[in-house]
């Protein structure tokens, strides 16, 4: 994973290539990207994992630095996932991210209309264009 190439555009956030193979992305200043946590960010191949208490991974270095970098230059960064389902995950993700050098991030399961980007190791991912009502659906 390469590091993200960022560029300030002033007041109206960032433009982000996410990767080398699409165009640039503006990140406005009240958008965010979501990080799954078991997986993406943390490892999931731990002894115990899928099992009470589900201890937490270790850190995966490549998405641990695209985190970092995004952090960085300010843009806000949430960790995405279903552990949030259960009020008390919130606070003991947080400590593992404060222990691991990105801050006390926000933990949320809920999207929204600011959420510009999300990495997650199980998502499918699928581009959907507008479509006419003359197209074949």
């Amino acid at each position: 994973m390469k590091e993200l190439k960022i560029e300030p555009t002033g007041a109206a956030g960032w433009r982000v290539w996410f990767s080398s193979e699409e165009n640039p992305v503006l990140v406005a200043r009240h958008h965010w990207v979501g990080v799954d946590f078991d997986g993406t960010l943390a490892r999931n191949d731990n002894i115990g994992h899928c099992q009470p208490p589900y201890p937490l991974g270790e850190p995966i270095p490549e998405m641990m630095a695209r985190v970092k970098s995004l952090l960085a230059t300010g843009i806000t960064v949430k960790i995405f996932t279903a552990r949030a389902c259960e009020p008390q995950n919130v606070p003991i993700i947080q400590d593992w991210t404060e222990r691991n050098g990105l801050g006390r991030l926000e933990v949320t399961n809920l999207k929204d209309f600011n959420l510009i980007r999300f990495y997650d190791d199980r998502a499918i991912v699928a581009t959907f264009k507008n479509q006419s009502k003359d197209d074949n659906l």
